[in-house]
């Protein structure tokens, strides 16, 4: 009899694409969409007094600018690279309530009940193992705690993402393609899943925004730069045929966007659950 081993594991769950990209990842998102980040921190809604744990930080988008506002902040990644990043914006900007760790947001290293409330800012959602995740969010937290998660919405709302990622694909049109909406792109099953591991008045938010960019140009350089499947592709490939390909899909970019300035629409799900009082 032949046995049937576990399916492929995704490299988006590896930290080698998020450390390849780190640099990049750091220079061109971390100060993007800055309303996204202020929606998710208000929507949290953590008081002064109060210790977050920011999960998958990557270089602190978040963490950075919630630290001044609350207690304490400990920021956590399985990317090294990524936490190296933020260890530079935690010195030039002398957040010592800020507290740094390698780890894996699937096995949080931390007693029940040692956070207030908690935030993922894009980060379980791509986890191999979301349930887990989530349980162990739930167990770090407070009895009456909130535990803030984000995800992307459909591509179609996410012409800022799927632009790059559609002339990519038109260039290489053997690359494999998404089936159909993510779970976590769908409100509905954003909170069932929270629901399902005992969080309480589980709602979530659609935000909305749009990013300009003076030409096509300047929007590929930071994208190719900040994605990590990219970064999966270049290794696939290598260099002289990756190169090969940016340019092709530069002169693909041109022909869909134009050659002068564009916007593109970005649009995120945040969905807030509670821990139930004891």
């Amino acid at each position: 009899m032949h046995s049937v081993g576990p399916p492929p594991k995704d490299p988006l769950t590896e930290p080698g694409p998020w450390n390849s990209v780190a640099v990049g990842y750091d220079e061109v998102v971390f100060g993007q969409i800055p309303e996204l980040t202020e929606a998710a921190i208000e929507l949290l809604s953590a008081d002064k007094e109060d210790t977050v744990l920011d999960v998958a930080t990557g270089p602190g988008t978040l963490a950075v600018r919630l630290a001044p506002r609350v207690h304490r902040v400990v920021a956590i990644d399985f990317a090294e690279a990524m936490l190296e990043r933020l260890r530079l914006h935690v010195m030039q900007k002398h957040l010592h309530n800020l507290e740094v760790k390698l780890m894996d947001g699937q096995e949080l290293e931390f007693d029940n009940g040692s956070f207030d409330s908690a935030i993922s800012l894009f980060g379980v959602f791509l986890f191999d193992d979301r349930k887990r995740a989530l349980e162990e969010l739930f167990r770090v937290v407070v009895p009456g705690g909130r535990v803030l998660i984000s995800s992307w919405a459909t591509l179609e709302q996410n012409t800022l993402f799927s632009a790059g990622m559609q002339a990519v694909r038109a260039t290489l049109p053997n690359l494999p393609r998404p089936s159909g909406p993510l779970p976590t792109q769908i409100p509905e099953k954003c909170v069932a899943e929270l629901e399902a591991v005992g969080f309480e008045q589980v709602r979530t938010q659609l935000f909305k925004s749009s990013v300009k960019f003076a030409s096509v140009d300047e929007y590929w350089r930071g994208f190719e730069r900040a994605a990590a499947p990219l970064a999966l592709l270049k290794q696939k490939v290598g260099d002289a045929e990756y190169a090969d390909v940016c340019t092709r899909v530069l002169a693909e970019l041109r022909t869909r966007l134009g050659q002068g300035e564009i916007s593109l629409d970005c649009a995120a799900l945040l969905t807030l659950g509670e821990v139930p009082q004891i």
